[in-house]
């Protein structure tokens, strides 16, 4: 699995998102009456981003993963609640519709009729067959072959039917080909890294790409012949404006109608600008606490259990956060199919941390630390410098644990030295950071003892903690399946064990904050590699 880079970008010099602590998208302007988008007008999205290319598949930038949004299209998309959803194929494949054959190594994906190129060639099966053989092509260093290399054969039978046999059960087999290349145009490159298509390129989305013009603008206009019908708008342009200040006064001055990812620090500018609405949703992006299990202290779990009972999530995001995350208890995404909606959410219990730590042998001290054979509850959480935000949150957790009667210490580290040092060689006793959220709750990388770093698999495991639970492996291997509610099921099973366990205590997921003008309708944020963009052939001016 991979941990989308698209938002990775951001995470070393974290944070760009902002929210609520609620678990739904908030508008935080009351809207009192729903529009209807009209057809025709321009929309302007200011971007602090420029995209290095337009070819999806050679770039994990965020700009370039939003513009592909709008002039490819894929087999399937994800909406913002988390469904998948067909686009270039008719329907999602299951077992029961014989998408999925009975030993789920082949997949049968019938693909949507009269769908057309922005040139007005045909979209066929020859189009996806193509994609995978030019990723194969395309250097490791760009892009992650995870999945397409699990890949034995891919065929066209006819024009409107693909099959794909899997060397091995691939569960997440519906993230792949979330963007399809044109053949007809694109096959012609020996080397595509180098091709003039990837700044001009031709798709079958619901945009078609005009003119790029370096340091300012792409534009875009409505793809008439778009197989769900005209978007609603007659043009989009994607304008960078890598400056924030300049970002705010141009979406108060009206130069620009819509932006995303904006910073925290500016949520109480962009409530005041009168013509914006603030849309916040959650993002995919969830900051946690690993311990390490090789250190003596957290051998024991209920010492282990007093620390994630002596945490206030709540109350760091009502007051840190100002109310801008999304309190979680797991390591799956809130709208997840595979996050629990039963379980619920654990609260700060200091009686609940007594009982505990008694269990386990400790005592409280004069000074109000718990002791055992002569030696302090005491540890050290390494995170990363350079960020107020998690600077803020880190802190609030130590006072937090000390008053519980457990003494933290905050060590800094640049961004640089923390991942590649700290994390990687476990150099560490407690260790806060974040990460990204697959659109597959696959987190065999995190969770599955092969994956504990070591000079056995070259350092590349990201079992930070060191969990090593054979359940749990057991679990996450029968999970590969693709069959979805007993994978649901497993990756319940999983989360329970990590909730009595904790390896890992998640804290909360940052919020994204959308400055969107009152006069656009249809915006529905989506935190998914998809992106806000998902749905962008419905966005309009109200009427």
């Amino acid at each position: 699995m991979r941990f989308k880079y698209i938002l990775c970008l951001m995470l070393t010099s974290m944070i760009f998102f902002t929210g609520c602590g609620s678990r739904n998208q908030l508008d935080l302007k009351k809207n009192t009456k729903p529009s209807v988008a009209v057809d025709g007008g321009q929309l302007i999205y200011g971007s602090q981003y420029e995209p290095n290319t337009l070819n999806p598949y050679l770039s994990d930038m965020l700009a370039c993963a939003e513009l592909s949004r709008i002039i490819f299209s894929g087999l399937f998309i994800m909406d913002d609640k988390g469904n998948w959803i067909a686009d270039l194929a008719r329907e999602v494949p299951t077992i029961a519709n014989g998408g999925i054959s009975p030993d789920g190594l082949t997949v049968t994906y019938h693909l949507k009729n009269n769908i057309l190129w922005h040139d007005g060639a045909p979209f066929t099966a020859r189009d996806v067959v193509f994609t995978w053989q030019a990723i194969q092509k395309i250097p490791d260093k760009i892009l992650s072959k995870e999945g397409y290399n699990r890949i034995a054969e891919i065929t066209a039978p006819d024009a409107h039917t693909v099959v794909l046999r899997f060397r091995e059960v691939y569960a997440p087999f519906l993230k792949l080909f979330p963007y399809i290349l044109p053949e007809h145009l694109a096959a012609k490159y020996n080397d595509i890294t180098k091709a003039e298509f990837n700044r001009a390129p031709v798709g079958t989305g619901p945009f078609v790409f005009k003119k790029w013009t370096v340091a300012d603008s792409i534009v875009l206009e409505a793809n008439r012949r778009y197989y769900k019908g005209k978007p609603k708008l007659d043009s989009l342009v994607y304008k960078f404006v890598p400056d924030q200040k300049i970002l705010l006064a141009q979406l108060k001055s009206e130069q620009i109608h819509l932006s995303s990812n904006m910073s925290i620090n500016q949520i109480e500018q962009v409530k005041a600008i009168s013509n914006v609405k603030s849309v916040v949703s959650s993002s995919m992006v969830w900051e946690h606490l690993d311990l390490n299990l090789d250190n003596p202290l957290f051998k024991d779990v209920k010492v282990r259990q007093a620390i994630k009972y002596a945490i206030d999530r709540k109350a760091i995001v009502e007051k840190v956060l100002r109310n801008n995350a999304f309190i979680t208890n797991t390591d799956q995404w809130a709208f997840s199919w595979a996050n629990n909606p039963d379980k619920k959410l654990s609260g700060r219990d200091i009686s609940h941390v007594q009982q505990l730590l008694t269990q386990a042998g400790w005592k409280e001290g004069s000074d109000g630390i718990y002791q055992k054979d002569g030696k302090k509850l005491s540890f050290t959480v390494a995170t990363t410098a350079g960020d107020n935000l998690r600077s803020n949150v880190v802190q609030a957790i130590a006072q937090q644990l000390k008053d519980a009667g457990i003494n933290v210490e905050v060590q800094f580290y640049d961004s640089q030295r923390f991942f590649t040092e700290v994390l990687r060689y476990r150099n560490f006793e407690v260790a806060m950071f974040a990460w990204v959220a697959g659109v597959d709750p696959d987190n065999s990388i995190l969770w599955h003892s092969k994956n504990v770093p070591s000079i056995y698999n070259g350092y590349a495991g990201k079992n930070y903690s060191g969990w090593k639970n054979p359940n749990v492996d057991l679990l996450l291997s029968q999970a590969q399946t693709v069959d979805l509610d007993k994978r649901r099921q497993l990756y319940f099973a999983v989360q329970d064990f990590m909730t009595a366990e904790c390896p890992s205590i998640p804290l909360f997921y940052y919020a994204n904050l959308n400055a969107v003008s009152n006069s656009i309708v249809n915006f529905k944020p989506n935190p998914t590699l998809y992106s806000n963009f998902w749905n962008v052939w419905e966005w309009g001016f109200s009427g």
